[in-house]
């Protein structure tokens, strides 16, 4: 039975872009590099970010068909069987209002998954450059997160229908969100360690963020969880401030409490992405990480984190282990 499948590649890896994407089962290609604008062709995703570890590109697989790809709604698409990949830009000069970009950047994608028949987000990433630039409520992801509530609201997607997400500062102009999209609903779990995060106080602005910690969801397999960010978080309170080795031990800690509690602490981890905003940190972050995960399953990523306080953010793709 088919599984959804991240994997990182060098840049030896992929001398043929045009290629891959033919390749029956890939999906889309996500690139980190130092560009955040629309790729060169549907299924290029590039992040504006770098890796950290010469990992440059992820590849998603899923299923043994061709993927089909088009453009519609300033969105680029890719779809295979029963799971939808799409991706929109913010052009840099509609960053400087970041709340209205955002709404409506989510308001395009929602048209496109459900005229697709893809009704249902169970994974969204989210890009945006100067991520901490602003005081109070003026912070930009703060304004950001103002935007995205309101485009759930749209769409009458309610708190507990919020699926996995990530949201990171880069240091690129434009600003990315992509999504992967399923014709039925994943289950969204929060952490019990953790606050929900769309039930923040207002301390953390006037919309709090709208995600689930996780969301699971069986691709005609076993379910699979998808864990969002991560970081050094319990109850909604910061842990561990200017302490990057205490901080990577709460936040892989929070991911091992979360798949415990959604009954998948057994489950192999793929697609680690581990944001760290000083790329100096890369030496201890990756001594203590690959102690603990296979390093082909890891790709370290030059990124601010949403909470000015916080080193390091994680995400990663559960699978359950194979009998």
């Amino acid at each position: 039975m088919p599984i959804l499948r991240q994997e990182y590649l060098s840049a030896n890896a992929v001398t043929d872009t045009a290629q891959l994407l033919a390749q029956p089962g890939v999906l889309a290609l996500v690139n980190f590099g130092d560009l955040c604008e629309p790729g060169e062709q549907p299924g290029i995703i590039p992040l504006g970010m770098p890796s950290l570890s010469d990992k440059p590109w992820e590849v998603i697989r899923y299923g043994d068909s061709v993927a089909e790809r088009g453009t519609d709604e300033h969105c680029q698409w890719s779809v295979i069987e029963d799971v939808l990949c799409v991706a929109t830009w913010i052009a840099p000069q509609d960053c400087s209002d970041i709340e209205a970009a955002t709404e409506v950047a989510y308001g395009r994608l929602f048209r496109v998954i459900q005229s697709k028949g893809f009704p249902y987000p169970f994974r969204i990433w989210n890009f945006m450059p100067d991520i901490n630039r602003g005081d109070g409520d003026r912070e930009e992801y703060k304004k950001f997160c103002v935007g995205r509530e309101r485009a759930f609201d749209d769409y009458h997607v309610a708190p507990r229908e919020y699926p996995a997400a990530s949201a990171l500062g880069h240091h690129a102009q434009g600003a990315v969100i992509y999504l992967l999209a399923g014709r039925n609903s994943g289950v969204h779990h929060e952490n019990p360690r953790q606050q929900p995060a769309y039930k923040y106080p207002r301390e953390y602005g006037p919309s709090s963020p709208s995600f689930a910690r996780a969301t699971s969801l069986a691709l005609r397999s076993k379910p699979q969880v998808f864990v969002s960010g991560t970081a050094s978080i319990i109850g909604h309170n910061t842990q561990a401030v200017d302490d990057l080795q205490q901080q990577l031990a709460i936040t892989l800690d929070n991911i091992q409490h979360l798949l415990q509690h959604v009954e998948q602490a057994e489950s192999e981890l793929s697609a680690v992405r581990v944001y760290l905003r000083h790329p100096q940190d890369l030496p201890l972050a990756q001594a203590l990480i690959n102690a603990r995960l296979p390093e082909s399953v890891v790709n370290f990523i030059y990124a601010d984190i949403c909470r000015s306080q916080l080193l390091v953010e994680i995400e990663a793709l559960a699978t359950p282990s194979s009998p």
